[in-house]
């Protein structure tokens, strides 16, 4: 479909430009508007004098589609605003609750669809098809064929939400019209009347996926896990400054895409200059930005490297707490002595799936350690993997 990026969208390849993203959206908004308006007007006149409750309901599902693509144009429209004083991190999450809105504009139609054709299996209807049916119907499929490739295409362009929730609907659109063909033919063929029975199959495929589509569109809005190459990538640019010897409490903030708001803890030799270290904290934050156009904010952690006694006993902790899961990991680990015991205080990052508690932990580690000259209290703070 590299055609239709042409065709549709000026300097198609610069996706990271907001006004690029922006026509991707708005071109992909007017083809649906259009498109779907053919199709609703041809399918309902073939519908209303052939008497078949499916197309019609087809056709209905295509003005409701052309609905969905104004929602898309506008949600794309809005998304492109720049920060303002109520919203700093700019409008770009209009374009998850256009994804949401066409999610339950899709959900409401299957819904609709399935009562007519309840209601047509029980006073079922005499249904005529000539060739005006079969051409409608194949020129349909062809038709939202060409748009599910082309939303489809733009989407992963420009990872957009709510234009891959726009080929769902092509694709649902396919599938249905496919079943009105087949339906058509087997009343044409056969003289059995399943009209009624295929808008019920029709309904329930439109009503299932607009429910998996309702969940994926929600997830951005409540709040997902980032995706791990971005992770990966992030953490792999900060490692990458001389003097950088760790990363952790990586968490990023998603104010839509292209809208990334970092915060991660840099660690750093605690014997460094303070000017230095703080130099290179804003040198990382700067290159983000100008670079990535991230906005990164980063807190300074100081490593004792040359304690070789600390290394030690974190080695130590590190291994029992592989034993107990290996997903648990520790950070900020520290160590302050007394006369009558010494304190190990440290961070462990505990996965959601786990049912590990701190004192699961601190009693596992008491018992490792009983043997030690040394007493060790263990002081730990318990974080989840944000990323």
């Amino acid at each position: 479909m590299k055609f239709a990026r042409k065709l549709f969208v000026k300097d198609y390849k610069n996706t990271d430009d907001p006004d690029v993203r922006a026509r991707y959206g708005l071109s992909a908004g007017i083809f649906g508007i259009v498109s779907n308006t053919l199709l609703c007007a041809v399918k309902l006149a073939v519908g209303i004098i052939g008497h078949s409750v499916t197309l019609v309901a087809d056709a209905v599902n295509n003005l409701s589609d052309a609905g969905s693509s104004a929602v898309t144009l506008i949600g794309f429209k809005l998304s492109a605003a720049p920060p303002d004083k109520e919203h700093p991190f700019g409008h770009a999450r209009y374009e998850y609750i256009t994804g949401l809105i066409v999610s339950m504009a899709i959900l409401f139609i299957g819904v609709a669809l399935l009562k007519s054709s309840i209601e047509k299996c029980i006073a079922p209807e005499a249904v005529t098809v000539n060739v005006y049916t079969y051409v409608v119907l194949g020129v349909a499929i062809f038709a939202k064929l060409f748009q599910m490739l082309l939303y489809l295409d733009f989407s992963r362009a420009i990872n957009s939400g709510a234009l891959k929730a726009a080929a769902a609907d092509s694709r649902n659109d396919v599938i249905a019209t496919t079943v009105v063909l087949v339906s058509a033919i087997i009343i044409d063929v056969a003289g059995v009347n399943i009209d009624g029975y295929a808008g019920i199959a029709v309904s329930l495929f439109i009503i299932i996926s607009s429910v998996l589509l309702l969940k994926e569109s929600m997830s951005p809005i409540l709040g997902e896990k980032p995706d791990a190459e971005l992770v990966n990538k992030i953490k792999t640019k900060i490692l990458s400054y001389d003097g950088v010897i760790g990363v952790h409490d990586l968490v990023v903030h998603n104010y839509g895409a292209k809208q990334l708001f970092v915060i991660a803890h840099v660690e750093v030799p605690a014997d460094v200059d303070l000017m230095q270290a703080h130099d290179l904290i804003d040198n990382i934050e700067h290159d983000f930005w100008n670079e990535l156009n991230v906005r990164l904010n980063l807190h300074l952690d100081p490593v004792d490297v040359n304690n070789a006694q600390l290394a030690e006993l974190k080695l130590k902790v590190e291994n029992i707490l592989n034993e107990l899961d290996p997903g648990l990991s520790i950070h900020d680990f520290r160590m302050v002595g007394g006369n009558t015991h010494t304190n190990l205080v440290f961070d462990v990052v505990v996965p959601y799936e786990s049912k590990l508690k701190a004192t699961d932990i601190i009693d596992v580690l008491k018992d490792k350690f009983k043997n030690e000259p040394t007493v060790y209290y263990f002081v730990i703070d318990i974080d989840r993997q944000m990323s």
